[in-house]
């Protein structure tokens, strides 16, 4: 029975693996984010000791290369005429140098291979640590996990993309299982430090920590009667990494660009691509073009701009005209910002609701209304049932779309947001089917013969 039980281990954490493995040979070994690049320019800037700088020359010829896991980056090395990079933040390019200083392959596929190791990883700890709560559930979620191509083809992506969907799923297990016991102390500083690693490549989940650490101060306080003394030393156990980290990007965004924002340079310009998603007074569509024209007509001074350096800094004139035009849409259109957040939360809950033209499912999103409607409807029955079965992965759940709901309802929802905890999202449906199912079949079981 033991040996069964380790077979089947083994195969949760191989499938993934492979599959991954398998897509990113046969079939998605191209996918790049638009930074991808860039970054691959700073590895080769630091392989050399020249910095977190990128070069022109690199960038171009790195693009030129067909696929992430052709060619030797080291050969396009140019000593001269180095820039700052600091458009984006760093992470993606450090790491990629660290690992080249491990494996001699100077591509991107060291990178793919990492992240691919990481998910299947986490999808292993997912399983053991949910099927205390429901077996059956947690092995659908997940097989879910394992197939789901809109996150595995993040997953084998160069750039920023993964690391989201990776705190995510790194602090759901962790803190699940630090909040089973007492005596969690290494538990919760290890899933700060790999939380606080996240915060140098996407900023999506920088308010997260947060979120988590007034869940642990009342889970604390509540749960286990903890004192106030006991309960800040927990909290600081994993929140201190990340404020570190966080103070450090800080430091450096503000030494590179004039302004502490740990976040990558163009900020309200996502803000406007928000507003593009639905229907607006300005007539804007979510796309850089429609956001970059209007912000030319609110701001005669880039009307001969060029786009080079503009979106480059926080403190850019482009920015500055964008956050001066946010204010005014939310001040003006109040009733407007209110119901573009209803809808955005909405989204979050049931992706479906949102399908863009680009999209490839765009061409069925007629016939994806039952899907909008029932996944809404399975995610409230399945919050309803695990708060009275699964009280702990209730309020895990809550903190974790609190978190997004507050940070991205008044923002910009796409599928780098809602993706980085749609597995959770998953979870809850499972579990509101299951409850469907007992409520329709406990009665048949109970009726007479």
């Amino acid at each position: 029975m033991k040996r069964n039980s380790y077979i089947s281990l083994f195969l949760i954490f191989v499938l993934p693996l492979l599959v991954r493995m398998e897509l990113f040979y046969k079939k998605w070994d191209n996918l790049r984010h638009g930074s991808a690049a860039g970054y691959g320019s700073v590895a080769i800037g630091l392989f050399y000791k020249n910095g977190l700088t990128f070069n022109l020359v690199e960038v171009s010829k790195i693009k030129q290369e067909e696929n992430n896991r052709s060619g030797n980056y080291l050969r396009f090395y140019q000593g001269e005429n180095r820039k700052k990079f600091i458009e984006f933040l760093l992470g993606p390019g450090i790491l990629l140098s660290l690992l080249w200083k491990i494996i001699p392959v100077y591509n991107f596929a060291p990178y793919i291979w990492l992240q691919i190791f990481l998910d299947s990883i986490l999808i292993l700890l997912f399983y053991l640590v949910f099927k205390m709560h429901d077996n059956p559930v947690a092995l659908i979620a997940t097989v879910f996990m394992t197939f789901n191509v809109a996150t595995v083809k993040r997953t084998l992506t160069m750039g920023y993309d993964f690391w989201p969907q990776f705190c995510v799923l790194v602090n759901f297990v962790g803190i699940a299982v630090a909040l089973r016991k007492e005596k969690n102390g290494i538990i919760l500083f290890l899933t700060g430090i790999l939380t606080a690693l996240t915060v140098w490549f996407r900023e999506i989940t920088n308010f997260l920590p947060f979120f988590i650490s007034i869940l642990l101060f009342l889970y604390f306080r509540f749960h286990f009667k903890s004192n106030i003394g006991h309960i800040v030393f927990k909290v600081a156990l994993y929140l201190l990494p990340v404020m570190i980290s966080l103070g450090a990007l800080s430091i450096h965004r503000y030494n590179t660009t004039g302004n502490f924002r740990p976040t990558r340079s163009t900020f309200w310009h996502s803000f406007f691509a928000g507003v593009g998603q639905f229907s607006n007074p300005y007539g804007l569509r979510s796309l850089d073009s429609d956001i970059s024209e209007f912000a030319t007509r609110s701001n005669k001074e880039l009307e001969n701009w060029t786009g080079e350096g503009m979106t480059e800094s926080p403190n850019s004139v482009y920015e500055i005209t964008l956050r001066k035009e946010a204010f005014n849409f939310v001040t003006k259109y109040p009733l407007l910002f209110i119901r573009n957040t209803f809808y955005r939360i909405c989204i979050m809950i049931s992706p479906f609701l949102y399908v863009p033209k680009e999209s490839m499912l765009y061409p069925l999103h007629s016939y994806l209304f039952p899907f909008k409607v029932l996944s809404l409807i399975f995610w409230f029955l399945g919050m309803c049932y695990i708060y009275h079965r699964h009280n702990l992965l209730f309020w895990l759940s809550s903190t974790i779309y609190l978190c997004f709901f507050l940070a991205f309802g008044w923002f910009y929802v796409i599928g780098s947001v809602f993706l980085s905890f749609f597995f959770i999202n998953v979870f809850i449906y499972l579990f509101g089917i299951k409850s469907v199912i007992s409520r329709i079949w406990l009665p048949i079981k109970l009726k007479p013969r």
